[in-house]
């Protein structure tokens, strides 16, 4: 079948379709009003395409300038590479867009299309009634990759998993934050707050209920990511070093890793890979939003690659129903939330901290760090380390106070003229609600 004729069939599929109920994401609808170019970028299956649903229905015009395709849909298969030049002329065969209001285009996972970038520069620059709006699973969409091709920075949303509070809503789970340490809500909430460690926070698998369930749709979007996203997309020769790679780092998540001592380790499975490899089998699942790296604080930036990096997933549930020992790292788990969390709240950078002592995280917004937090599941036999260490951080830092977050402790500690408060990770989470 012809391009136009493919395009035709899933416009009009479209145009039928109705959209299924979603839970409403946190968006600055703004960015819709903006004459800039929208990248909704993030993991599969995080909801950026119920969020273009979300979107099409908070827009109060005609029908006819609302067009949404997804180009992984199979009925368009094989892409032939002229989809997004006939697209708008196929469009226009069949509706009718009302000239004194924008067209809204929406593109969901477009950078399957082959110099998907230049036309979206073209119609950018050119055609001044067009909002269009893009979405990947690829980092190669965000607007520090893009916006040379672009000739100007786009507006970015990515899009995570559902985060705590955002679980709990979608669970009808009700509460009071400000009496909830002492609240007969807090059982529950502690109850929901042990499943959303366990098994994460993809919308598909809050919404199932059977354990075994949860399980399989976790390993099979894993997989999905693994094959689709990492191996076909970068075209990938060496798969079973790929996958040793990925199990070590996965086996180990919430820890540091340096280039040597994983080219060592993979050494010792078998294979021979370069720390060249090693840097960019990490970029790729960087880029396909499966891990993420936390650099080591240092006062200059070119230092910084120096030193080891921790690594941290999208999801503790996809790690756990590829690891199945969830109780073993519940420390890790716990680390990993706190981490996500503060990577969805896009203020300032993030980073570890590394001297005498250790601290999970420091923020930095602008030139100063601003925040201490550190992480730990338990604080009994530790606890002199993790106070030293975030006593350690505030000293350097020249802050006043500090946080500990543990599994389910609430305390003050003043120490050395600095105050440390103790709290809960679910009720940290729920605070600071994006």
């Amino acid at each position: 079948m012809e391009t136009k004729e493919k395009l035709k069939d899933l416009i009009v599929y479209w145009k039928e379709f109705k959209t299924p109920d979603y839970m409403e994401r946190n968006f600055n609808l703004s960015y819709l009003e903006s004459d800039k170019v929208l990248t909704v970028t993030g993991s599969r299956r995080a909801g950026k395409t119920y969020l273009c649903f979300q979107l099409i229905n908070k827009l109060d015009i005609p029908e006819d300038n609302i067009l949404y395709i997804n180009f992984e849909d199979e009925r368009l298969q094989p892409i032939q590479g002229d989809e997004l030049t006939k697209l708008l002329e196929v469009y226009r065969e069949l509706y009718s867009p009302e000239k004194d209001e924008k067209l809204y285009i929406f593109l969901d996972e477009v950078h399957t299309i082959p110099d998907w970038e230049k036309w979206v520069r073209r119609i950018s620059e050119r055609e001044k009634d067009i909002k269009l709006v893009i979405t990947g699973s690829s980092s190669e969409l965000l607007p520090e990759e893009v916006s040379t091709e672009l000739r100007g920075r786009p507006l970015n949303k990515t899009v995570y998993p559902l985060s705590f509070s955002e679980f709990l809503e979608m669970k009808n789970i009700e509460y009071k934050l400000n009496k909830l340490p002492h609240s007969d809500q807090k059982p529950r909430v502690k109850k929901a707050f042990n499943e959303y460690l366990k098994y994460g926070g993809f919308p598909e698998v809050v919404k199932e209920d059977d354990e075994q369930l949860k399980q399989e749709i976790l390993q099979e979007y894993y997989a999905t990511i693994f094959r689709r996203d990492i191996v076909e997309r970068h075209k990938v020769k060496n798969i079973e070093g790929l996958k040793d790679f990925y199990k070590i780092r996965i086996d180990n998540f919430a820890s540091k890793m340096s280039y040597s001592q994983s080219k060592n380790n993979l050494k010792s499975l078998g294979h021979d890979m370069s720390k060249t490899t090693v840097k960019k089998y990490l970029s790729y699942a960087k880029e396909s939003f499966l891990l993420f790296e936390l650099e080591k604080y240092t006062p200059k930036t070119k230092n910084r690659m120096k030193y080891p990096r921790k690594i941290y997933p999208i999801d503790t549930g996809l790690v756990n129903a590829v690891r199945f020992n969830f109780s073993e790292n519940r420390g890790q788990a716990l680390e990993t939330l706190v981490f996500l969390q503060l990577k969805q709240q896009e203020k300032g950078e993030i980073f570890y901290y590394e001297e005498d002592g250790e601290c999970d995280f420091i923020v930095q917004e602008g030139n100063q760090v601003t925040k201490a937090i550190q992480v730990t599941e338990h604080l009994n036999g530790n606890k002199e380390r993790e106070i030293d260490g975030i006593i350690e951080a505030l000293e350097n830092f020249d802050l006043n106070k500090g946080l500990i977050l543990t599994e389910d402790k609430y305390d003050t500690i003043n120490k050395k003229g600095k105050t440390i408060e103790v709290k809960p990770v679910w009720h940290w989470l729920l605070q600071n609600k994006t």
